[in-house]
């Protein structure tokens, strides 16, 4: 793993810096002994609500446990110990994957952490660290630290030495196959210019992750890499990821991502992961609050992000970003999925299909006329996929201009939003992000304008039931759930990631539970 570590003087400097790490690394270290006013809470929420899936460790140094390249950065640590053990015991409060204690604490200290993991049931794991910040100690006193280190049955020792000369990083990186023979993880690695050999070579060795920093300024020791020359490293090296030892659960490297913004209500991580897990694919699909979709897409390159889906707002922006567009997206005019293919990134889309294949369920698509409201990316895909069978549709929106220039590039008709009770047709769609949890009170349409439609379709799936289709329910519509398009479409964007076939069924067994779980709540 790639492990950015947050030196950032304040709270509000360390808030931005997630964001980049959480974007550029597989894990954050938060330096809460840098961050002056470091608010842990509000650090770790922000990192989750980023990129769920990242991995966060937790660290609080004394002074003299470690060296950074920063200058003056010794003033700053002020914690007393009392402070430094109430951070700790509140990441684990929190749920942070890994907290970071010196072996020089002792096992008192060690082992009252480790009892309140167990008390609070918490999934922190403990990292026990031994810092020389002067000297590399010969190879002999380097494995009695080590076993001091196992001896507190840690889930990861990390040892980290200051190198004086060029021998001392092969002291240090022979640590990393004598632990591994012996079922632990370990964090091997040297400081110092000198130093800077044992981070390039650690890596293809198994080092368990590999510590980096944004930028050469943000440095938390001498000789660090930055995160952009990690990955360069690793991608001339051609490594693969290290394998933990067999008493640990294996890391699942995240090779598929969602980038939008909001993305905290989708359940798409929970469909996609359930899928890759049926069809036997060891990778993981995770989501990102995108703020900067450059950057993004960039990260994506550089971590070699195998697929992405595209939601809200970017289906039309990440176009121009993009290295190749099919040419039914073209036509569409609108991305939600991205093939990235040894750094090409190709833009397709699979709403329509999900769309389609969910109307075909309930009827029949030619020569019947469709009123879709909204004028985005979805809406597209909606207009696209009925034109391709042979149906009629009738773009309809609040903002005009739009709907006139989406409509002029399809070829059909449109009306404002307040003009929708004019319109006679068989069935309404709503691509808009209207009725959407947490705004379940809200629908797109009026109440009373639904009686003269036969179907009503919302592609909003969250909630299972949304205030348009009750309101369609209830003037006798036949009310279809935006379930069947966000699975059909997330089956389509598995394909082709893939290559295999998608688990339909399950995906939708899987979606259709935990709405209705919400729903119940």
């Amino acid at each position: 793993m790639i492990c950015v570590s947050i030196t950032s003087a304040t709270n509000k400097e360390a808030l931005l810096a997630v964001r980049k790490g959480c974007l550029a690394a597989d894990c954050i270290e938060l330096r809460m002994d840098l961050i002056t006013d470091g608010n842990l809470p509000q650090l770790i929420s922000a990192a989750r609500r980023i990129s769920p899936g990242i991995k966060i460790i937790v660290t609080c140094r004394r002074k003299d446990e470690a060296l950074s390249a920063k200058k003056n950065v010794k003033a700053k640590n002020t914690k007393t110990r009392a402070q430094k053990f109430g951070l700790l015991r509140e990441a684990i409060i929190l749920g942070a994957d890994f907290i970071d204690i010196e072996l020089a604490e002792g096992g008192k200290n060690i082992t009252k952490l480790k009892n309140l993991c167990i008390r609070q049931g918490s999934k922190t794991k403990i990292i026990i660290s031994y810092h020389d910040v002067k000297k590399t100690p010969p190879p002999t006193k380097l494995k009695e630290i080590f076993h001091r280190c196992m001896k507190e049955k840690p889930a990861v020792v990390k040892i980290v030495t200051f190198a004086e000369q060029d021998e001392d990083n092969l002291k240090v990186l022979s640590l990393i196959p004598y632990a591994r023979q012996r079922g632990q993880d370990i964090i091997a690695l040297c400081m110092g210019d000198a130093g800077r050999l044992s981070r390039i070579a650690a890596p293809a060795m198994g080092n368990f992750l590999n510590f980096v920093a944004l930028e050469t300024q943000e440095q938390s020791a001498p000789g660090q890499l930055t995160v952009r020359e990690m990955i360069s490293i690793k991608k001339t090296l051609g490594e693969k990821k290290a394998q933990p030892a067999e008493r640990l659960q294996k890391e699942t490297p995240h090779n598929f991502i969602l980038l939008g913004n909001p993305v905290r209500h989708s359940l798409s991580p929970l469909m996609h992961n359930t899928a890759l897990r049926e069809i036997g694919v060891p990778e993981a699909y995770s989501a990102c609050c995108v703020l900067d979709l450059d950057d993004a897409l960039r990260g994506m390159k550089a971590l070699n992000v195998r697929g992405a889906s595209v939601t809200i707002p970017f289906k039309v922006e990440v176009m121009r970003y993009l290295d190749d567009i099919d040419e039914d997206t073209l036509k569409i005019g609108a991305v939600n999925t991205i093939i990235n293919s040894e750094g090409k990134l190709t833009g397709t889309n699979t709403d329509w299909l999900g769309l389609i294949m969910t109307l075909k369920e309930e009827m029949k698509i030619k020569d019947k006329t469709f009123v879709i409201v909204g004028a985005g990316g979805t809406a597209r895909a909606a207009v696209y996929g009925i034109i391709k069978e042979g149906g009629l549709p009738i773009l309809v929106n609040r903002t005009v201009s739009r709907a006139k220039i989406m409509a002029e590039h399809f070829g059909c008709s449109f009306y404002p939003l307040n003009q929708i009770a004019k319109i006679k047709a068989d069935c309404l769609i709503n691509t808009t992000p209207v009725g959407m949890h947490p705004q379940t009170s809200k629908s797109p349409v009026p109440k009373t304008v639904l009686k003269g439609y036969k179907y009503v379709m919302d592609a909003v799936y969250n909630p299972l039931q949304t205030k348009l289709l009750k309101d369609a329910a209830a003037q006798g519509c036949r009310a279809l759930s935006g379930v069947g398009m966000f699975v059909h479409q997330g089956a389509a964007q598995l394909k082709f990631w893939t290559k295999k076939e998608p688990p339909v069924a399950l995906m939708k067994k899987i979606v259709l539970e935990r709405l209705t779980a919400l729903e119940q709540r």
